[in-house]
């Protein structure tokens, strides 16, 4: 007995279907903070296969781009969940201007996203500004 596909090479999928085969940035991008705090939204990122189903369970690392004294991704490892989603907090460093962090899938799959967040200064006398010194002291 045969059978007969009808079917475009590219609606075909094969056995591994739920590999992962795309990774989008989802939230974070963007974001601007004073030097020395927390940005106030995780980065999360979207693992899914080629049926646009999220893949969980697949393990990321999160770096810098660069050099960022005091600069820290907590955690710096994570695991996409049930959803696909994987996501850090990142806390800035002492110096200002842009920051790339990478998200990078870290067995299997090469699949990486970036992204980009600014350090601003620390506005000094302005009074109510909610800005507190960090714990290095520095001044930009």
């Amino acid at each position: 007995m045969t059978a007969s596909l009808f079917a475009c090479g590219s609606d075909l999928i094969l056995p591994d279907d739920k590999a992962p085969v795309t990774l989008r940035t989802v939230s974070g991008d963007g974001q601007e903070a004073t030097v020395g705090t927390r940005l106030p939204e995780p980065l999360v990122a979207l693992l899914t296969d080629g049926a646009a189903r999220p893949v969980p369970g697949i393990p990321f690392t999160f770096r810098f781009q660069g050099d960022f004294p005091g600069a820290e991704i907590d955690p710096p490892t994570a695991e996409t969940d049930d959803s696909g989603l994987v996501r850090t907090r990142v806390t800035l460093g002492t110096a200002t201007g842009p920051y790339t962090i990478e998200a990078v899938v870290t067995q299997g799959a090469d699949l990486r996203t970036t992204f980009g967040v600014t350090a601003v200064p620390r506005q000094h006398g302005h009074g109510g500004g909610g800005d507190h010194p960090d714990k290095h002291g520095t001044e930009d």
